[in-house]
């Protein structure tokens, strides 16, 4: 097995950090905006939607910019985000914080794309498994920390999340430049395409379509218990910020877990029995949340929902990228597919938990599921049938 080159701990490190940052933001900013604006459910749903719906428009717009290279972009993007958060907290208005903070999605759009495209350049099969399973373990790292810590901190002050991304973000685009000099292969382009890494075919994966379907799924639900949840949660069940908090980061620990897992087995590739299986449990899981009642309980689901969570991204993001010859715009696919679903999934479930209940939210989830199964089915018998 080949090593990892020396850069991608600086890529991973990166990862890590906007992982930890964004995850505080958007966790504390839940609160904030209750606590300032006397914002209700369905009001937490739009503000986070604006973000998804603005990092959703960024990745299709910079789809068609012929960027610099990418440590120039991440070193920007970073800068960037970190601007924005500082303008809502100096200006702590409705509207400036709804404008800004969609500013922040739309900086990081710059982000995502670009690292994962880079990190996969002239890697495939097991290689492209173990890298993207390093990568995800990395931001995953961040995602453990940063509700439970974006809990604390808010409890103490409500300005003290934003503060703290604010520096991280500094932090992290200052990681570009010392990066490449650390590292001068940092600072090279692209490797010119092969026919053939590894010793497998670059064909493209019969999955890469209903594997990006699962993803939008995957974070159709991820909306609601992201960021509705929490809200719900303190409102209905008497549930503080950080023990909310906790249960997110039980769900990104044993996310974590099971990205080593997967980067690790191979046996799910290119097995749309896998892929559905997955989808299933995360159907089941939406049958028992609405059951819940004690905080042990969302304990469980929650980290059963990270298992769940880290098998879906880990396929789609393998399907999606394995035998494509521009990794950034595959990338970029994912990442566009994957905010779809959390912008809607965010904004359907604000609205139906403020109209209705947190029950029927889930019931919705549920049925957008099995509905994309269907889909998922469809599209790889056409695959299979050209």
């Amino acid at each position: 097995m080949s090593t990892v080159p020396g850069f991608h701990l600086i890529l991973f490190a990166a990862s890590f950090l906007l992982a930890l940052a964004s995850g505080m933001e958007n966790y504390a900013l839940i609160f904030y905006v209750r606590e300032l604006f006397g914002a209700d459910k369905n009001a937490v749903g739009w503000i986070a939607g604006a973000f998804d719906l603005a990092y959703l428009g960024g990745i299709l717009a910079f789809l068609r910019w012929k960027a610099p290279h990418p440590r120039r972009v991440l070193w920007l993007s970073a800068w960037a985000m970190a601007a924005s958060i500082a303008v809502f907290l100096a200006f702590p208005l409705w509207t400036v914080t709804f404008v800004f903070h969609a500013l922040f999605g739309l900086a990081m759009a710059l982000f995502w794309p670009r690292i994962m495209g880079w990190l996969s350049w002239g890697v495939e099969g097991k290689s492209l498994t173990r890298t993207m399973g390093l990568f995800n373990t990395s931001w995953s790292f961040g995602s453990i920390l940063s509700p439970w810590l974006g809990g604390l901190l808010v409890e103490i002050n409500p300005r003290w999340p934003f503060l703290t991304a604010v520096v991280i973000l500094f932090l992290l685009g200052l990681l570009m430049p010392l990066g490449s000099r650390l590292f001068p292969a940092m600072r090279q382009g692209p490797p010119e395409a092969k026919p053939q890494v590894e010793g497998e075919p670059t064909t493209r994966s019969s999955l890469r379509y209903p594997a990006r379907i699962g993803i939008a799924a995957t974070y159709f639900v991820s909306g609601s218990l992201l960021f509705i949840f929490p809200a719900w949660a303190k409102e209905a069940l008497g549930f503080s910020e950080s023990l909310t908090g906790s249960f997110l980061l039980v769900r990104m620990a044993l996310a974590t877990v099971g990205f080593s897992l997967f980067a690790r087995w191979t046996f799910w590739h290119h097995r749309l029995s896998a892929l559905l299986g997955g989808m299933l449990a995360l159907l089941v899981l939406l049958a028992l949340f609405p059951l819940g009642t004690q905080a042990w309980q969302f304990y469980l689901l929650f980290g059963a929902s990270g298992l769940v969570f880290s098998f879906l991204y880990s396929t789609t993001l393998f399907h999606g990228v394995s035998g494509s010859s521009d990794r950034e715009r595959a990338t970029t696919f994912h990442e566009a597919l994957l905010n779809l679903g959390l912008f809607l999934g965010t904004v359907a479930a604000g609205w139906i938990s403020q109209t209705w209940s947190m029950a029927w939210a889930f019931g919705l989830c549920a049925a957008v599921v099995l509905s994309l199964m269907a889909l998922q089915v469809a599209l790889y018998r056409a695959t299979l049938s050209r």
